[in-house]
């Protein structure tokens, strides 16, 4: 067996039997104490079961570093458990401020300011995140001063860290193309409130819809959890919390078992956002008003629910201002799971504005392949470093800069439509098929091309000329008549799924 066969068996968490590892992570605490350094206290038995299933399992307690760090700090502590397991991957199931751990390790967000050390690849393949504060906890901003450390203060609503983590890439957040779910409590609230929360955290807050679809928040009946900060706030919760897996929640483990098992049961177990009372009805928004030339003119607002918001079933990120505004920017073959881009990739800038502007990143002057009001084409340069990168556009209107994530490689598939769906941009000869798309980047890797789930032979990957971005693939099909869905994976990248009909 070849060193990359067996690299893909122990990605794909099969070789010799194993399964993927789990990290626990838990939450907040305001008193740490000894049985806040076991994953008993948040998590129950969840740890039990999953070792009963062979699961090899780990807990990152936030009591286990001293001096109560910034959660930024403990993602970067995060990160360093994970290396120093020296697996390919792992998956992690997080419970309430281990949620923006992880999201904070993801984004590399460092503790001064808007800094960002995203890893190139975290290391991660699936996430359950149980009850997160994605936009805060039910605590008022008026005793931000009073509360007794960092940790807590990073869970009012509406500070900055919050809206850092929730703007780091493309002034959205990214989870960088892993597999996850949310799971949130709707069991606290009296009166007209009931249903609105888990007793410490809104269902606006804790649903994961600002970044996944509907579907991957799974709404159930139960609180938020046994911690201190859930026992001051209460907020008439008084169902089984939602991590603490014992005999009074089954649902929750239902879901999680499912999930990182790769079937589908967890789809059907809870419901999801469109169809709760609360959410189908209401949205945060997380707000901020910016001039023309992309500087604050005002507070951060936060609003946890809001009538006919942008987004119904969770927040979204509003920034107000005038002048050229990039929306997203994405390959210009598709949309892909992650936002990041790759070098001598062909990419689209949506936007506001654009019409008569300038593109630069990191300083370097873009080629402008196509431009209106609403969208710029143009092509990444070849010599582009992996991690973050500025990308600014200018007009005689003002202008704006934004964080874009580059990878060596992240391959996009052109479809015959333009819409990154259906029928791959693809030519026949016999048995040989040649796929065009964009993203091989510098990455030297060799492309991976499935079938459905057969691999195919490549016989030539690289550029397309005379076309600059463009790139091609020649696969060997398994007959010249061979129909079926068609991925492509570089390095941790996944493609847009095309049809080879």
């Amino acid at each position: 067996m070849g060193r990359r066969v067996l690299w893909v068996l122990l990605l794909s968490g099969f070789a010799f039997g194993q399964r993927t590892p789990v990290i626990l992570v838990d939450g907040y605490h305001l008193l740490c104490q000894s049985d806040n350094l076991s994953s008993q206290h948040d998590f129950g038995d969840l740890e039990a079961r999953l070792r009963a299933e062979g699961v090899q399992t780990y807990f990152f307690g936030t009591c286990s570093l001293a001096g109560k760090p910034k959660i930024e700090e403990l993602g970067n502590a995060l990160g360093a458990k994970i290396r120093s397991l020296a697996v390919p991957q792992v998956d992690l199931i997080s419970h309430s401020m281990g949620g923006l751990i992880v999201r904070s390790y993801l984004s590399g967000k460092q503790s001064s300011g808007r800094v960002f050390n995203p890893p190139v690849d975290p290391e991660v393949r699936k996430w359950v995140s149980i009850a997160t504060p994605n936009f805060g906890a039910l605590l008022p901003s008026q005793i931000a001063q009073f509360l007794p450390d960092a940790q807590a203060r990073e869970l009012v609503p509406g500070n900055s860290f919050l809206f850092d983590l929730a703007t780091w890439n493309q002034n959205r957040d990214d989870l960088r193309g892993i597999d996850a779910i949310g799971i949130i409590g709707n069991a606290g609230g009296f009166g007209p409130l009931e249903g609105s929360n888990d007793g410490t955290v809104a269902v606006t807050s804790a649903s994961m819809s600002f970044v996944l679809p509907d579907e991957r928040t799974r709404v159930l009946p139960y609180c938020h959890g046994a911690g201190d900060l859930t026992a001051i706030l209460g907020l008439g919760c008084d169902a089984p919390p939602l991590a603490r897996i014992q005999s009074d929640n089954p649902l929750s483990w239902q879901i999680i078992d499912s999930f990182l098992a790769d079937t589908d049961n967890w789809k059907s177990i809870g419901h999801s956002p469109s169809q709760d009372p609360y959410l189908s009805k209401f949205g945060g928004v997380l707000r901020q008003s910016r001039d023309q030339f992309d500087k604050p003119t005002s507070s951060i607002s936060d609003d946890p629910f809001v009538v006919n918001p942008p987004m119904r079933g969770g927040y979204m990120v509003v920034i107000q201002k005038p002048g050229p505004q990039m929306l997203i920017t994405i390959p210009s073959a598709a949309i892909l799971r992650s936002l990041s881009l790759a070098p001598h990739m062909l990419v689209s800038v949506y936007g506001d504005s654009l019409a008569g502007s300038m593109l630069t990143l990191n300083g370097q002057v873009l080629p402008l392949n196509y431009i209106d009001d609403h969208q710029i084409n143009t092509l990444f340069p070849e010599s582009l470093s992996s991690g973050l990168a500025q990308l600014n556009v200018t007009s005689g209107q003002g202008s704006q800069t934004i964080n874009v994530m580059v990878e060596p490689a992240v391959p996009a598939v052109f479809t015959m439509d333009g819409s990154g769906t259906g029928i791959a941009a693809a030519t026949h000869e016999g048995s040989y098929l040649s796929i065009y798309l964009t993203g091989l980047g510098v990455s030297e890797n060799l492309p991976s091309v499935y079938l459905d789930a057969t691999s195919l032979p490549v016989t030539y990957h690289g550029p397309a000329p005379p076309f600059a971005g463009l790139d091609l693939i020649n696969v060997l099909l398994p007959s010249a008549d061979a129909k079926g869905n068609l991925t492509v994976i570089v390095g941790r990248e996944q493609s847009n799924t095309v049809s080879v009909p």
